[in-house]
């Protein structure tokens, strides 16, 4: 893979929704070759599809981490992002009614690998809302077509298309959601890792190269990506020259589920299928 495809893998990790013309722009490119090159990264099955991350707190619900050795991976319903490392850990996150029900499924996960897990942390912090119909109907479409265009999600659900633009950009800088390329890494040929650690707000050098990052106080996980072996080996030197106990991971595979963020999607719009879509905002 050539160091053009790399950057664009790498663009859409930090911003799944970015177009292909800005891309084209900033890599200097014409937008047909960058298109071109965009259908063959999917068509061979580099980009294997995109998926929407959706905070549970989004939709009522409470989330956890945990890690196990990774002698086996595992496949709950209630796993929302499964990261599998080279070295020592799987990493989950789940998610449950409460935190008391997030700690029954991880004895259920500890149960069915008869062995204790090498981290649990479930962030103390949290206050789930119940999500309203418009985000409902916004996050649907987006699960539908998660790079669709605004005009396009209008057309599809009736919402206001200036509304769809605003409301898709505070969701994303409040970490609400966010869009993801699932990525073939055994293709790519990109570098992913994982960083755990008690002083993360001392790694902010991390902030540019994370995809998905969860932070409660000086407690906090980044999950990167870098274009290769040197880029990471430089960012990973500086985290141990700040934190001597950094948990550093490489990652050889990631999955990012959206089906639980749609069950209660589906129950939202249920609510709401005999509200016109101009009282759902």
């Amino acid at each position: 893979m050539d160091e053009i495809n790399k950057k664009i893998l790498t663009a859409l990790f930090q911003d799944g929704r970015v177009s292909q013309r800005s891309m084209a722009k900033r890599l200097g490119l014409s937008v047909t070759s960058l298109n071109y090159r965009f259908v063959k990264l999917v068509t061979e099955g580099i980009i294997r599809r995109f998926s929407v991350y959706v905070n549970p707190n989004f939709y009522g619900k409470y989330y956890g981490f945990v890690s196990f050795e990774n002698k086996q991976r595992l496949d709950k319903d209630y796993i929302d992002v499964s990261v599998l490392f080279l070295e020592k850990s799987n990493v989950y996150m789940i998610e449950g009614e409460s935190p008391s029900h997030l700690e029954d499924e991880i004895d259920e996960m500890s149960e069915e690998l008869d062995m204790e897990p090498r981290m649990v942390y479930i962030p103390t912090n949290q206050k789930p809302v119940p999500l309203s119909g418009f985000d409902a109907v916004l996050l649907k479409a987006l699960m539908d077509n998660p790079r669709a265009e605004p005009i396009e999600i209008s057309k599809a659900t009736g919402l206001p298309s200036k509304a769809i633009s605003k409301r898709i950009r505070s969701l994303t800088e409040r970490e609400l959601i966010k869009i993801l390329p699932i990525v073939d890494l055994s293709k790519a040929d990109i570098l992913t890792f994982g960083v755990f650690s008690e002083r993360i707000k001392e790694l902010s050098q991390l902030e540019r190269y994370s995809f998905l990052k969860f932070i409660e106080g000086e407690r906090g996980l980044y999950v990167c990506v870098a274009e290769n072996v040197g880029e990471a080996r430089e960012v990973l030197k500086s985290v141990r020259e700040v934190d001597t106990d950094a948990e550093i991971m490489i990652g050889v595979e990631y999955d990012v589920k959206h089906d639980n963020a749609l069950k209660e999607i589906q129950k939202v719009i249920e609510r709401y299928e005999n509200i016109t879509k101009s009282n759902l905002f």
